[in-house]
């Protein structure tokens, strides 16, 4: 079995996982048959499919935690795996702190047992030979630098206060949390579900970074395919329960299976040929029939059910539009506040026919308030909307709305509307538009508390789209759709008429759809920016480093060559750290001993909050003088 090595060294591929055979069934639904791959430590694999079609389920199989399934799989006895599932498992009473130090493994153990035993002495139990035993331990195992590692991922994060309660946290805050538990285990393969969804564009940004520099393994479910671009080299897709393999990233995934479509379409057109001539030669007649060969007769059959539904085109993904009037819907000095923290400053808008807006923020920044406002959902503090007559508005909430259980896919459709007229005159069936969705026929009949989330959040679209809204509000469409249905919605979204105003984290979704930006900042201002999101970065990664530019104006030297080794004050730095670490190790040496010692609760608690701070400043310490002397 070939072994780790050194990240700093060349690393030798290695084989993690092999299935064989795999066949999978959840809730009477056959989602892969039959299938067989391996993840080797240098792969970064992307899942991609329609949702439903069992994506989740394979990481759960593949993580272990699913365990009823057909075939074989074969793991490393090296393997180790972390694994961020879409539903994140808390104790709302455990700080964030404890919550990411909640975790299997020597290390994490380790640590776990250490602030143990410094509860238990801060309380005047004996435990101070178990708290040496665990020191020495945590040095052995090098703890305080996976302590220092957490910390700093947290702060990358934004989480600053380590000690909220889970409980306390946003679904934002949440997610960045479990994404940081996830990243600061001891792995070799990273699985990730949904990894993107409910995260500021920021965020996404620095774990695309972060997973791009990174030499493990990894497995991904995510609908962002600037993510998947930039930091995928394998593509598997799951369709009609097999699993397609392409090496490469997302835009070769998209160029390699248009190729596999086009042969399909050509081979699928001789098949309808074929079937065409079967078809006369089955209807001739009973007498001419019983002479037949019963072979044949079964083969035609066959081909009738391998033929597969006409896809309809994304010229008829439209529907008839209501016409706006010409006062379409007017914000005048609208603004908002909770518990004296300003969300939004006084704001006044006149949408336009044809708008096209993006709405961006960080979490928090206000942005589905903003929506909440024009909606007339909430009442602002000031200001007043006025809506036009002739504005009927659609709203796509985040947080979706019950549908009914009981009632059937189509039913539900059905009661509301029979026949869909589209732009260019055709009608089509709830069946038809269903199919669009992609909908299978199996799920027409089914009631919609056994669809999967995914499937009610399409359904739940569906509805919106066919109330033939003139202006069209979405707030966060892509959390929850997989690539083909956002596909179908950009499409959309390119051909309607109407006014939209859209909240997204997916940056690929706001350059296909939107024109124009709200910037929400967290001051509670709001900038507008012709353009879309890449034009918006463009331009302020350019203001960023003409800023850069401006400070270095007024120099009156400018150095021709970067001078090599340490500067004067570097030096004396380098010099001067030597010695302040010296007397941080004894200061931490000091306080160890007190801990066996000193039998006061409220000297202990003090005591062990003055040493892990110098623990961190140690750490710290070390880190830049590693980084001066790398210089020397």
């Amino acid at each position: 079995m070939v072994a780790f090595l050194n990240p700093y060294m060349v690393k030798s591929i290695m084989n993690l996982l092999s299935i064989d055979k795999l066949s999978l069934i959840e809730s009477d639904k056959e989602l892969v048959s039959n299938v067989s791959f391996g993840i080797n430590s240098e792969d970064k694999i992307a899942l991609v499919g329609v949702n439903g079609c069992g994506k989740s389920t394979l990481l759960r199989v593949i993580s272990g935690i699913k365990k009823e399934f057909e075939g074989s799989i074969s793991r490393n006895n090296q393997l180790k795996i972390s694994y961020l599932q879409q539903e994140i498992d808390f104790n709302p009473n455990d700080s964030i702190l404890e919550h990411i130090l909640n975790s299997e493994g020597s290390i994490m153990n380790c640590i776990k047992d250490y602030y143990k035993a410094l509860d238990n002495m801060s309380l005047g139990i004996d435990d101070s030979e178990n708290f040496e035993r665990l020191s020495h331990e945590m040095e052995k195992l090098h703890a305080w630098e996976l302590e220092h590692q957490v910390k700093s991922i947290l702060s990358e994060l934004g989480l600053k206060d380590h000690n909220i309660k889970m409980g306390e946290l946003s679904g934002g805050m949440l997610k960045k949390t479990s994404l940081a538990h996830a990243l600061v285990q001891d792995y070799n393969l990273l699985l990730l579900d949904e990894p993107t969804n409910h995260l500021d564009i920021e965020t996404i940004t620095w774990l695309q970074n972060y997973l791009q520099k990174s030499n493990k393994a990894l497995v991904l479910v995510t609908h962002d395919r600037y993510f998947l671009d930039t930091i995928t080299n394998r593509i598997f897709e799951i369709d009609e329960q097999k699993i397609f393999a392409y090496s490469g990233n997302y835009s070769y995934f998209i160029e390699k299976k248009q190729e596999r479509k086009e042969s399909e379409e050509k081979s699928q057109n001789r098949l309808v040929n074929i079937l065409r001539r079967e078809k006369e030669w089955l209807l001739r007649g009973p007498k001419a029939r019983t002479s037949k060969d019963r072979g044949r007769i079964n083969r035609a059959y066959d081909m009738m059910d391998s033929i597969k539904s006409q896809e309809i085109t994304s010229s008829a993904f439209s529907v008839t539009n209501r016409r706006l009037g010409k006062k379409i819907l007017e914000l005048r000095n609208i603004s908002k506040s909770y518990s004296g923290k300003t969300v939004l400053n006084p704001f006044s808008y006149t949408f336009k026919n044809g708008e096209r807006i993006g709405i961006v923020g960080d979490n928090g920044s206000g942005k589905t308030t903003l929506l909440n406002i024009i909606t007339e959902r909430i009442i602002p503090d000031t200001g007043s909307i006025d809506k036009g007559i002739n504005t009927h508005i659609g709203y796509f909430d985040q947080m979706g709305k019950e549908l009914p259980g009981e009632q059937t896919v189509m039913g539900f459709l059905k009661d509301i509307v029979n026949v869909i007229t589209t732009v260019d005159g055709k009608s089509l069936t709830p069946a038809q538009y269903l199919e669009l969705f992609l909908f299978p026929k199996s799920l027409f009949y089914t009631k919609i508390s056994d669809i999967s989330g995914g499937e009610r959040k399409r359904l739940y679209l569906i509805s919106i789209l066919l109330s033939n809204p003139n202006f069209l509000i979405l707030d966060e469409p892509t959390n929850d759709f997989d690539i083909q249905t956002l596909t179908l919605l950009e499409e959309f979204l390119m051909d309607y008429e109407g006014c939209l105003i859209t909240v997204s984290h997916d940056r690929y979704f706001l350059d296909k759809t939107v024109d124009f930006l709200f910037i929400l900042e967290t001051n509670g201002n709001i900038k507008g920016f012709p353009g879309n999101y890449s034009d918006y970065k463009d331009f302020s990664d350019q203001q960023l480093r003409e800023e850069k530019l401006n400070k270095t104006k007024g120099v009156k030297e400018v150095k021709r060559e970067e001078k090599k080794g340490l500067t004067f004050k570097e030096q004396k730095e380098f010099e001067g750290l030597e010695s302040e670490i010296e007397i941080l190790e004894i200061e931490i040496e000091d306080l160890e001993k007190t801990f066996l010692d000193v039998s006061d609760p409220d000297i202990l608690a003090n005591n062990t909050k003055l040493y892990n701070s110098k623990k961190i400043e140690l750490g710290n310490k070390y880190n830049r003088w590693e980084e001066l002397g790398s210089k020397i």
